[in-house]
């Protein structure tokens, strides 16, 4: 392990591995169950090995995590043979998706199209590239939509009404894997934000507003307020459909129903702990041979990398982070994360 600053922040490079095992400690001392630890560590490590910030700062504030000692079984309701709703019985949100997704594989191999759902869970499904990538490994179209609780104010706005509200697509094709669009319709996210405080960073203009309307760049503030939606109404149209596809659609707590002014950390979704996910695959087949489609994907995807010297696909940079540091077989991470993540795993801080 070595310690170095990258971009001012001090850090600790850790073998990969290591760090896995140090997750996957902490999370079971949490009070995980084995299966649960495992199913989160795959998600919050695949993010951080890409590069995203739905990784293991999820650990910084072990609250956030959510853990919920009485969470029962996940039921499967509403099943039929192309749907299901996963209800998370308050087990982690990670754990319910993953479910959802594993059902939705199943269930569009055998008839080419599925949907489903996730609802009753409070916590952060992490980085969606994860579980779309899974469907178009299975040569699906793959789009997963996370729906949370009030964090993101509406143009105009001075309270929060969405939450975050990712959207991610992937699409099989290209060689080097398929074509990953992954974004939040939020300016700013939760934990990206939480990460930017503990680094000691500031927030970049306009993406976030105090708990009184303010525009500001402190993290602490913003934590108070609420984010914004990024390209102005546009965003906040999009982040609009994902609420009804997510929240409504699957079932979870929907925004309103009185109560105080809603900021991060309160609203009715986060009252009634009920956050949903929704989950579609669509078999390129049913319109023409798969083949044929990945082969004009990949046609597509090439001449728009082609178009000029400095552009890139969606999904591109986070599979060069990927790569690089699989190659280096570490990570760099800010020690301040890393003492608290050791702390839960029992093992020695940083000295």
């Amino acid at each position: 392990q070595v310690e170095l600053a990258t971009s001012g922040i001090m850090t600790t490079f850790i073998n990969i591995k290591e760090l896995d095992q140090m997750v996957y400690t902490a999370l079971k001392n949490i009070g995980y169950s084995d299966e649960d630890a495992r199913v989160m560590t795959k998600v919050m490590m695949h993010a951080e090995i890409h590069g995203n910030n739905q990784g293991i700062s999820k650990l910084y504030r072990p609250q956030d995590m959510g853990f919920n000692p009485k969470a029962g079984e996940l039921i499967f309701e509403n099943e039929t043979a192309q749907s299901v709703v996963v209800n998370g019985n308050q087990r982690s949100g990670m754990v319910a998706l993953s479910a959802a997704v594993d059902k939705v594989i199943t269930k569009s191999k055998a008839t080419k199209f599925a949907i489903g759902g996730t609802k009753n869970t409070y916590t952060s499904t992490g980085m969606l590239a994860y579980y779309a990538s899974a469907l178009a490994q299975e040569g699906m179209i793959g789009i997963v939509m996370a729906g949370s609780p009030e964090m993101v104010a509406p143009v105009g706005g001075k309270q929060a009404v969405f939450g975050t509200n990712a959207i991610c697509f992937a699409i099989p094709g290209p060689a080097e894997g398929p074509l990953v669009l992954d974004m939040a319709t939020a300016a700013a996210t939760l934990f990206g934000t939480i990460s930017v405080k503990a680094a000691g960073q500031s927030l970049p203009p306009g993406v976030a507003i105090d708990k009184d309307g303010n525009p500001t760049t402190d993290p602490t503030k913003a934590l108070q307020g609420a984010f914004l939606a990024f390209g102005g109404y546009k965003g906040a149209g999009l982040s609009l459909v994902v609420e009804l596809l997510t929240q409504v659609l699957a079932g979870g707590a929907i925004p309103g129903g009185g109560g105080p002014e809603a900021h991060v950390g309160t609203g009715r979704k986060w009252r009634e702990k009920s956050w949903s996910n929704t989950v579609i695959a669509i078999d390129p087949s049913l319109l023409m041979p798969l083949d044929q489609f990945k082969a004009r994907v990949a046609e597509v995807c090439t001449h728009v990398k082609g178009s000029g010297p400095k552009v890139t696909l969606p999904g591109e940079l986070e599979l060069r982070r990927r790569d690089a540091n699989l190659k280096a077989g570490g990570l760099n991470v800010a020690n301040g994360l890393l003492d608290n993540i050791r702390k839960l795993a029992g093992t020695k801080a940083r000295l």
